[in-house]
């Protein structure tokens, strides 16, 4: 569910420092001076402005901090640790380069391989996994892991082009296919939910539905997960997952998902109870959603940031879609026209048309091209 907003208090009224000063000066005794720049109203002055600020922004933020329906950051992880639950982490991406070299060539485990920096990103560090040795000249695979965990590590192929520290044996270097699995830290609104479900339910484990979906999403690397309950018939469950990138789950993460439910090396940790379901787990198959956005009329942005606030946008709406497994012409329209900035569009295609799409008990909607032009 998505978070409120917070509403100021009522007794946070009437306390900018205006309103303050105004009231200690009415407080004074009548035959002292009011007038702006004599001494009491520069004695009070500092002391309002303190006092407004300590209202406005300390007491405000001293009562998000204590709801989860309003916590940030470090405080929102307090409040997770109540519940039971930690923050997912960042996930580093991981991938195979491949290195043209001599005949006796060593690249050390720890070797650094980059994407080079361009005038307006920041190069991208991978490290070799192990030890490798040429014994013959030739073309070896050496498996990196990104230095930085994140979204960022998954790389197109062909762009590991250079080592950090190049050794004169070393002819080329490339990644011909892309590194994959770089997940960024789970954010405070997906943090949320998971709490906020916890809570509502913490002592559940009859494995209903919104069990197998909470116990799914545990699992560090999944994004979303849809429970397809009774799919092969009675006492079967199908969990559908996806990564926190928004693409299926890769066959590590699916095994991670079953094995947390499951837990086959300690019946012990069990999350599943005995007897009560089959249970599957798959990732989800994919169903590529493109946009085409003509005649936009922008005020105050840009063709590459409404592109950009868009392709967030639609995330919530695929998670929604799955519902009733439906992705709705109106609710991607929307995600568009209410962008700030976007003043109107001429049309508005989703795969070529201006209809809902059907999913599929399986489907998940990914991203494909987004074509936006003024």
């Amino acid at each position: 569910m998505a978070r409120p907003d917070f509403e100021d208090p009522d007794f946070l009224e009437d306390t900018d420092t205006d309103e303050i000063q105004d009231r200690m000066m009415e407080n004074l005794p009548a035959d002292i001076s009011q007038m702006e720049g004599d001494f009491p109203y520069d004695f009070t002055m500092p002391t309002a402005i303190e006092l407004s600020q300590l209202y406005q922004e300390g007491i405000v933020q001293a009562l998000m901090a204590a709801f989860p329906e309003y916590a940030a950051d470090e405080f929102l992880d307090l409040h997770g640790e109540d519940a039971g639950l930690t923050r997912k982490p960042a996930m580093a991406a991981t991938g195979i380069v491949q290195v043209t070299a001599e005949e006796g060539t060593v690249i050390e485990a720890g070797t650094v391989f980059l994407v080079p920096a361009t005038d307006t990103e920041d190069a991208i560090e991978f490290t070799s996994d192990e030890d490798v040795e040429w014994t013959e000249d030739g073309t070896l695979d050496v498996a990196v892991t990104a230095v930085e965990g994140g979204a960022d590590g998954n790389v197109a192929a062909g762009t590991i082009t250079v080592m950090e520290d190049p050794i004169d044996e070393v002819s080329a270097v490339t990644n011909s296919t892309p590194t994959s699995g770089g997940m960024d830290e789970e954010d405070d609104d997906a943090f949320y939910e998971r709490i906020h479900a916890e809570n509502e339910d913490s002592n559940s484990y009859i494995g209903n539905d919104s069990d197998f979906k909470k116990w799914a999403l545990q699992v560090e690397g999944i994004g979303d997960c849809v429970v397809d309950p009774a799919w092969n018939g009675p006492g079967t469950v199908r969990l559908i997952l996806v990564d926190s990138n928004g693409q299926p789950a890769s066959d590590a993460l699916v095994q991670a998902v079953s094995d947390k439910i499951l837990s086959p090396s300690d019946r012990s940790a069990r999350l599943l109870p005995t007897g009560s379901a089959e249970l599957t787990c798959v990732a989800a198959t994919t169903v590529t959603i493109n946009y085409v956005a003509t005649g936009l009329e922008l005020d105050g942005t840009s063709i590459g940031a409404v592109s950009t606030e868009f392709q967030n946008a639609i995330k919530e709406v695929y998670a929604s879609a799955k519902e009733d497994n439906i992705l709705r012409y109106a609710k991607l329209y929307a995600a568009l026209a209410n962008i700030a900035g976007v003043v109107d569009f001429s049309t508005f295609l989703v795969n070529g048309g201006e209809s809902n799409i059907s999913l599929g008990s399986d489907g998940y909607a990914v991203t494909g091209t987004v074509s936006f032009s003024t």
